[in-house]
């Protein structure tokens, strides 16, 4: 299937339609659209287009909240050349869901976990001998070749072969046709806020890939990009990039806004319950707000528990029928109070969205995360996978 730059108008309609059948059945759903995940990647493509760069799309932690497996098919119709994910376990749900292009593991496993990664098809990370000889081994047994990629710490600290020892490293391998080390890549320690020490591990890992190939030991995938390093350090795009926060529509702080993007997720709630509290009382635990005049309060089925943090306690808002109404006391594990006294007409049953627009008014994932000290990753991130999601389908 192939997609056309999206139309924020159509997907708008059509998401009503969506909503019109389907969110009754719920009392708290997220709402994700598909069509501009499509078209965020398309602008993706488009930006490394001139270099030749694939992309490798990072759907790890449940796509970053939307849904790894309608990400990941989405991803592959476009198509993507590899998806990233952070664990076997997640790899293998992609495959058991009948995602059959490339999945890299970006993070470390343990070598009894070979198994699995040869088993399906699964593309590891590696920076520990252990593991290599562990899927070697197995990859031999099962007759199958394996393909790993290997990472490189060029100033992240956190796992990798720190850049000045990888010809060591690579060289102490055990070569087998059973196991092909297919990729390189490191990744960027603040490229959405330092320049210089970014450009600084460009230029550590092009000179691990210089020594690669005057060693005689050529790697054809390379990669280092991630969303900020997109949208800030074309260098830095080799021959494939790692999008991760951009495909969901969202910017990472500190960064030009070079392509355009729209955000693929709404958070929505509804009003379970409606009380009028008089001047001077008290609301929520521990007893963080009281009203100053008669107040409709209104009750929202959704709490910290499903994922709206209790940082959003006395500052967080909710759209009502078109207007933005204040989070009032603490936010409880499954539910949060909001003054709905301006709000004519309010009603039982009315809908509450917590992220995303209604009417004219919007909320941003960025907005609530500057409120709770958050970045917008943890936004997304935190929504309950137990919380329904709606999705708006290409």
């Amino acid at each position: 299937m192939s997609f056309c730059i999206h139309n924020p108008l159509a997907s708008f309609y059509n998401m009503e339609r969506l909503r019109n059948t389907k969110k009754l059945n719920y009392l708290t759903w997220a709402e994700v659209d598909l069509i501009a995940i499509a078209y965020n990647l398309n602008q993706i493509k488009r930006r490394v287009s001139t270099s030749g760069a694939g992309i490798i799309a990072v759907v790890k932690d449940n796509a970053y909240g939307h849904g790894a497996i309608q990400v990941a098919r989405v991803a592959a119709q476009i198509p993507v050349e590899m998806l990233a994910v952070a664990t076997v376990g997640e790899a293998i749900e992609l495959r058991q869901a009948g995602i059959d292009i490339p999945i890299l593991v970006l993070c470390c496993i343990l070598p009894e976990q070979a198994p699995e990664v040869v088993k399906y098809d699964i593309t590891q990370t590696i920076c520990d001998v252990n593991v290599y000889n562990a899927i070697s081994k197995m990859a031999v047994a099962l007759k199958r070749q394996a393909r790993v990629h290997i990472k490189v710490d060029t100033g992240m600290g956190r796992i990798g072969v720190k850049y000045n020892e990888v010809i060591g490293f690579v060289r102490g391998l055990t070569q087998s046709p059973n196991i092909i080390i297919e990729g390189i890549y490191t990744h960027f320690a603040s490229a959405d806020g330092d320049t210089n020490f970014t450009k600084l591990q460009i230029e550590r890992f092009r000179s691990v890939l210089s020594q690669l190939d005057d060693a005689g030991f050529p790697i054809p995938i390379k990669h280092a990009a991630n969303s900020a390093a997109i949208l800030g350090f074309p260098e830095s795009f080799f021959n494939m990039v790692r999008p991760g926060l951009i495909i969901y529509g969202l910017y990472p702080e500190g960064v030009p806004k070079e392509i355009p993007l729209i955000p693929a997720l709404s958070l929505k709630t509804r009003i379970v319950y409606l009380k009028e509290l008089p001047p001077g009382w008290t609301v929520s635990y521990n007893r963080t707000y009281t009203t100053n005049k008669r107040t409709m309060v209104a009750s929202l089925a959704m709490g910290y528990g499903q994922g709206y943090s209790r940082r959003l306690s006395n500052v967080g808002e909710a759209i009502i029928r078109g207007k933005k109404a204040p989070i009032i006391g603490i936010v409880c594990m499954d539910q949060c109070l909001c003054d709905v006294t301006h709000i004519p007409e309010v009603s039982i049953g009315d809908e509450a969205v917590l992220i995303g627009t209604q009417g004219d008014k919007t909320i941003t994932a960025d907005e609530i995360a500057e409120k709770c000290g958050y970045i917008s990753y943890e936004v997304l991130c935190q929504i309950s996978p137990g919380v329904p999601r709606i999705y708006q389908e290409i």
